[in-house]
């Protein structure tokens, strides 16, 4: 299928972009749009904001500036992802990784309620996961931090949405009235470096491979502040492998768009 992309340079800073929408809005949305112009708009999970953390290295900018990066934690009504239908009339195929996810959940969803649009794929990690979301043929079981297995689910896509991240957990003992903060740890294999990086690559690549049109990553604001405290998460440095890989997909040469 053909696939048109619609995108603009985005001029103002890092810092500039993430203090601006600190302040500005308190949820995140994704919009996808048909050539159309139908829209969907879904609203990320509270959990996944828990998530936002910085980097302690300076990455360079984000490049090409024909690439777009949304640093608002609400997307533009005319931002985003448009696909269009090929000549002979089918659909374009949108995979979501992390469909299993709050956040990914709702987009596989309003993916799946607009299939006139578009052909939703699902890639999660078990099959409970896979349950949940309905279970169906379109929905993969895979390991992002593997190459190999989600190659099925990448086979023949025309447009990727990443929506995988390493998800820290409480430490067993914490109590409240005594004060003090919670503290957190990353399962062993699930820490950040290993989702958020080696994972979002695996993907990159695969996609890439296979001559994607568009690769949407949602990621996270504060990246760029060097000292920013949530870096102490469970001591899993989350941001800086998510910048990481960010840059990583703006090097790639795959047109892209960045949800922060």
């Amino acid at each position: 299928p053909v696939a048109h992309i619609h995108m603009r340079a985005h001029r103002r800073s890092d810092k500039e972009r993430d203090s601006h929408s600190a302040r500005r809005l308190t949820r995140q949305q994704l919009s996808l749009h048909s050539p159309e112009g139908n829209r969907a708009e879904m609203t990320t999970a509270a959990a996944a904001a828990t998530m936002r953390l910085s980097s302690p290295f300076k990455a360079p900018p984000l490049r090409p500036p024909c690439h777009r990066v949304l640093p608002s934690m609400r997307v533009p009504r005319r931002a985003g992802l448009a696909v269009s239908a090929s000549a002979a009339g089918s659909p374009p195929t949108v995979l979501v990784t992390g469909a299993g996810g709050r956040t990914g959940q709702i987009v596989y969803k309003k993916l799946k309620e607009r299939a006139d649009q578009f052909v939703a794929r699902g890639l999660v990690r078990t099959p409970d996961s896979k349950g949940k979301i309905g279970g169906g043929d379109d929905v993969f079981i895979g390991d992002i931090r593997d190459p190999g297995s989600i190659a099925p689910a990448i086979d023949g896509i025309d447009a990727l949405i990443i929506l995988t991240s390493g998800v820290p957990k409480m430490k067993p003992g914490f109590d409240p009235s005594k004060g003090g903060r919670p503290e957190f740890y990353f399962e062993e294999g699930s820490d950040p470096e290993q989702v958020d990086w080696i994972g979002q690559k695996n993907q990159i690549d695969a996609a890439k491979s296979i001559g994607v049109k568009q690769i949407v990553l949602v990621g996270s604001m504060g990246g760029t502040d060097i000292n920013h405290p949530l870096n102490k998460l469970g001591n899993g440095n989350i941001l800086v492998w998510k910048r990481k890989a960010e840059q990583y997909l703006a090097d790639s040469g795959v047109p892209y768009t960045i949800i922060r």
